[in-house]
């Protein structure tokens, strides 16, 4: 027979209470950021869809913190019936659907139907609305030796598309020069 060691404690993360800003703050930036769109763009659909669920009402979506050494783990539990409009991630980075059904709407790969369990990775400049068909666990795989979650947040995320292209921009210009193939 086989005796199973007990799992440390210190090794277990609970999950806890969701951080989404107050809707007011997500609408606001959606309209802002709408003004300076081309009405009918992904972009716009997608701010357009900010805008829209800001009426929602709130919904608990826990929320779990794993580090491990050069990267952060974010995994949310979001209900099924969701509605949810994401952040605008600068950097390339690995998703993990591990249960459920939603569909996703993306400015690069339109509107897509997942089911979990599905690893995939996001480009930069990604930001996601979905709806939860069921309860989903998603979680996204950051590398970074942060451990605070606002400086995570301003490494992880722009607040507009405006801030996104500085940000790549800046990223392209410290890009090694390729001569020869190499």
């Amino acid at each position: 027979m086989i005796e199973l060691a007990e799992t440390p404690t210190a090794a277990l993360v609970p999950f806890g209470p969701g951080d989404a800003a107050p809707p007011q703050v997500g609408a606001q930036r959606a309209r802002e950021e709408l003004a300076r769109l081309e009405p009918g763009s992904p972009r716009a659909a997608l701010y357009m869809l900010q805008l829209q669920g800001a009426d929602l009402p709130p919904v608990e979506c826990p929320l779990q913190h794993v580090f491990a050494p050069g990267c952060y783990a974010r995994t949310i539990r979001i209900p099924a019936g969701t509605f949810i409009v994401g952040k605008i991630h600068k950097h390339q980075h690995v998703n993990v659907l591990s249960q459920g059904e939603v569909t996703v709407l993306t400015e690069g790969a339109g509107v897509e139907h997942l089911r979990g369990p599905l690893t995939m990775v996001s480009m930069p400049g990604t930001k996601r609305a979905l709806y939860t068909h069921t309860d989903v666990t998603w979680t996204t795989i950051h590398v970074t030796n942060l451990t605070d979650l606002a400086q995570i947040e301003e490494y992880v995320i722009a607040q507009t598309y405006e801030e996104y292209e500085r940000f790549a921009a800046l990223e392209a210009s410290k890009a090694p020069l390729q001569i020869g193939g190499q």
